[in-house]
């Protein structure tokens, strides 16, 4: 396993402005879904006794990413709390035509620099995709270029080292090995995602997190929560 905050993932350098650790995002948070938390509380336990390379996600820092937004508009305007209110009404009008969605989450596995549990059913939450792209591109917020498909999924812990001796290489392999197993019965968790949150996600190398501040959220296939679109 390899340190998933390498240089090439960090948002600034190790120098730079600490406003610049920030970047907007669309999440969704399973906050509400206990299912889902006890899911991630038994992957957390899996994680516990290799923390030395690896980094379990706390449970109120649980989410899956749906769409990264650019810091800075073209004219160098960031985009901040108050940009992504304004964004509110076009996302909102994008996603009112789409029901919430079913799906499972599972079985967790590890990537080569992270331990993952990837979503399904994958064309639902691709469609969910470029919904959040339209609504956010109509509301004149910066996107990176599209993915060709979405990846869904939830990451249980982020690799703290890379694992380059023999005895982190063979621990490595272990967990690799133990979590592809550790949660059956029950490698899956079901959950619905029926809103997204408009966040302000920070990035922190030293302690290997990814946090964020909830700004505004979306609610699918409504424009209220509780009242039909």
């Amino acid at each position: 396993m390899r340190r998933f905050l390498n240089p090439e993932r960090l948002w600034t350098t190790p120098d730079g402005l600490d406003e610049d650790r920030i970047t907007p995002h669309v999440l969704w948070l399973p906050h509400d879904q206990p299912q889902v938390l006890a899911y991630f509380a038994r992957f957390r336990d899996v994680l516990a006794p290799y923390q030395d390379f690896i980094t379990p996600v706390a449970e109120r820092d649980l989410h899956a990413t749906m769409q990264k937004i650019k810091r800075r508009d073209r004219d160098g305007r960031r985009i901040d709390a108050k940009r992504l209110r304004q964004a509110t009404p076009a996302v909102q009008e994008a996603l009112a035509a789409v029901a919430p969605i079913g799906i499972e989450i599972g079985p967790p596995r590890a990537s080569a620099s992270a331990a993952v549990a990837d979503m399904w059913p994958e064309e639902e939450l691709h469609q969910l995709y470029l919904g959040v792209r339209a609504g956010l591109d109509a509301a004149g917020l910066p996107l990176p270029p599209p993915a060709d498909w979405y990846w869904g999924h939830m990451t249980g812990g982020y690799g703290l080292e890379d694992t380059n001796t023999p005895e982190l290489a063979t621990r490595s392999d272990r967990l690799a090995s133990v979590l592809g197993r550790a949660l059956r019965p029950g490698a899956r968790v079901r959950a619905t995602v029926s809103s997204l949150w408009l966040v302000l996600e920070r990035q922190d190398p030293v302690t290997n997190t990814y946090t964020f501040e909830r700004v505004q959220e979306i609610h699918l296939g409504r424009t209220e929560p509780g009242k039909g679109s």
